[in-house]
């Protein structure tokens, strides 16, 4: 029939060609692999030739997976191409990762694909179409080479055997080598070795992705007891809601202060970050930075670093903290619950996104507001999120509402989405909005002419709530922070050009500053009087750059309200910032700036008592009502 006029006549079957062009095939995709993916080559180059067996574990991979197919389909010529579509396949969606988040591939991204594809969305139309014609032409090949395929061959005995020995070839080295954690870390890493792109980089991404596969069982920690964590977490809560405030709670879509820079300046123009700078100046208000887990995305790890007080960096996981919540957990709105607040939280975006929908109501949260039930994208929205406008506006109408209806103190927590990357073209053509001393192109100043039009958005909306809580005589505090730096295309190249003092693969303090965000926290009159949020602040003896790890955020926020004794968690978090307010698993920072790597005993006793507390918070603490 019309097929046949493609396919080849039968030849004899042999072995020695069959074997030799599927073993060329694995060397090819392992090569066009470490092509696509390594940066510094030549000294990538240098560790595998003195180590050569990271080059077998990335090519064993390849090897066994073209095998694999050739067994089950018969087919040389397809099974070959298959496996040159899926390794190059996997070696771009790595490398645009890295680029814009600094982030390598990981095994956890395959269970976001429905988030992934929402992203891609959002992508200009070249991009969507350079998608899309890959997608055809990588069809239209494995198509033609099924078809085209030459048809001899062994015969099915010695294929059954083939993929009976492939299995089980598979799950040997699996359990030898991808799941020897000690093999792995005994590698040499070029350049920073904390940082995990280098990691994928010099050892191999087949290798590391493999790897990563065996490590994403979350395991409990080392002398983990569930008693003494019962015993530590069964400390009755102590401070009562007549002197709490309000508590509006922000959490701002890649908001940095980037355009902090002394290559840019915005002398004619709109000051990206001017109410945001006024409200940091006020009196009664505190403002620094926070040290993320993440860079260019990962919004959900700083939600769950901030809501529960636990240290994503220390879950030994590339899974998204979110996936370890599976029923209700003690965290910040389930403890302002039990002193009588109303808990609220807004998210402007899909309620299935990163399983918020689920997640949202097991922190604490009462009542909570999404894009499906809550905003209307076609009228709402701008660059393909909903504005920062409606976002601040159900902010507004839910706290009205409430002062309206309820004599209970509020904290209403919210997500914005609209300043989301990728940032190519997202608003349209618009006029530059900076002016710079440095040279760039016409694209990188456009990216960062989208970037800054979006934080313009956001600073004009924080402006009208600031307002908005100074008019008020209901007690409120403001919380504002970011959840990581921008992702751009160009991934860290504007860190190099304009002089920004972040290196992945730099000092400490260049690396620490990767992941930094800024916050600040602020009371209005009336809340700063009832709480005595002045004599707090000093309590709370914050490091003089104002510096903090992520997780410290919401327990320095119950302290600085008056809420001491909330939960024997944040006491114990306040008292730990004290003396390090940066804990991470690159560097610690001690209170007087010293970026550290090892700990006195008495704080890393307290840190493993975190650790343990997070695994038991997470998987082994049965809240009161659910006995």
């Amino acid at each position: 029939m019309f097929f046949n006029c493609f396919q080849q006549k039968d030849a004899p079957f042999s072995w020695k060609k069959t074997i030799l062009t599927l073993l060329i095939s694995a060397i090819v995709a392992m090569c066009l692999v470490f092509l696509i993916t390594t940066q510094h080559p030549l000294h990538v180059a240098y560790e595998l030739l003195t180590h050569p067996t990271m080059i077998l574990w990335n090519f064993l991979p390849a090897l066994l997976a073209v095998f694999l197919v050739y067994f089950v389909t018969g087919r040389l010529l397809f099974s070959s191409l298959l496996l040159q579509v899926v390794w190059i396949l996997f070696a771009v969606s790595d490398k645009i990762k890295v680029s814009m988040r600094q982030e390598p591939l990981l095994p956890t991204d395959l269970t976001l694909v429905k988030e992934a594809l929402t992203i891609v969305k959002t992508f200009p139309v070249y991009m969507l179409a350079l998608i899309a014609v890959g997608f055809i032409a990588a069809i239209a090949i494995l198509v033609f080479s099924f078809i085209r395929s030459e048809k001899q061959r062994p015969p099915m005995v010695a294929r059954l055997i083939g993929i009976v020995c492939v299995i089980l070839a598979a799950f040997g080295l699996n359990t030898l080598i991808y799941a020897d954690k000690d093999l792995y870390d005994g590698y040499p890493v070029v350049e920073n070795p904390y940082f995990q792109v280098n990691q994928y980089n010099t050892r191999g991404l087949v290798y590391s992705f493999f790897h990563q596969i065996n490590i994403m069982r979350l395991e409990a920690p080392a002398d983990y007891d569930k008693a003494s964590c019962d015993d530590f977490m069964s400390a009755p809560i102590t401070t009562t809601v007549e002197t709490s405030p309000n508590i509006i709670m922000i959490m701002g879509e890649a908001y940095s202060d980037l355009s902090e820079n002394k290559h840019i300046s915005f002398e004619g123009y709109t000051d990206p970050m001017a109410n945001f700078k006024e409200l940091c100046a006020k009196e009664n208000a505190v403002s620094g930075h926070i040290a993320v887990a993440n860079f260019g995305g990962g919004t959900s790890n700083t939600e769950y670093d901030v809501l529960t007080g636990l240290p994503t960096r220390f879950l030994d996981t590339a899974l998204p903290s979110y996936n370890f919540i599976h029923h209700e957990i003690d965290a910040l709105p389930y403890r302002l619950s039990q002193i009588g607040y109303e808990t609220t939280s807004i998210h402007p975006g899909y309620a299935w996104f990163y399983n918020r929908q689920n997640v949202y109501p097991d922190l604490g949260f009462e009542t909570c507001y999404f894009l499906e039930d809550s905003f209307d994208l076609a009228t709402q929205g701008i660059g393909g999120y909903v504005n920062e406008e409606a976002t601040m506006d159900k902010i507004l109408s839910v706290m009205d509402e409430h002062i309206s209806s309820s004599d209970a103190p509020l904290f209403s927590f919210t997500v914005t989405i609209q300043n989301h990357g990728p940032y190519e073209k997202k608003y349209g053509t618009l006029a530059q909005n900076f002016s710079t001393d440095v040279e760039l192109t016409e694209t990188e100043t456009d990216l960062l002419t989208q970037y800054f039009y979006g934080m313009t958005d956001a600073d004009e909306e924080l402006g009208r709530l600031v307002e908005y809580a100074e008019n008020s005589e209901e007690p409120i505090i403001l919380v504002y922070f970011g959840d990581h730096l921008p992702g751009f295309s160009n991934g860290m190249e504007f860190f190099d050009l304009l002089d920004y003092p972040k290196d992945a693969n730099g000092t400490p303090e260049e690396q620490t500053a990767v992941y930094e965000t800024p916050f600040v926290i602020w009371a209005n009159d009336s809340a700063a009087q009832q709480c005595g949020f002045a004599e707090n602040v000093d309590a709370a003896a914050l490091p003089e750059n104002n510096l903090i790890s992520s997780f410290y955020l919401g327990a320095l926020t119950t302290e600085l309200a008056g809420m001491e004794g909330l939960s024997p968690l944040y006491d114990m978090l306040n008292d730990m910032r004290k003396e390090y307010p940066v804990l991470s698993d690159m560097y610690h920072v001690d209170a007087q700036g010293n970026y550290v790597q090892e700990l006195p005993e008495d704080v890393q006793e307290q840190l493993d008592t975190l650790i343990q507390l997070q695994y038991y918070i997470l998987f082994d603490r049965i809240l009161p009502e659910q006995k």
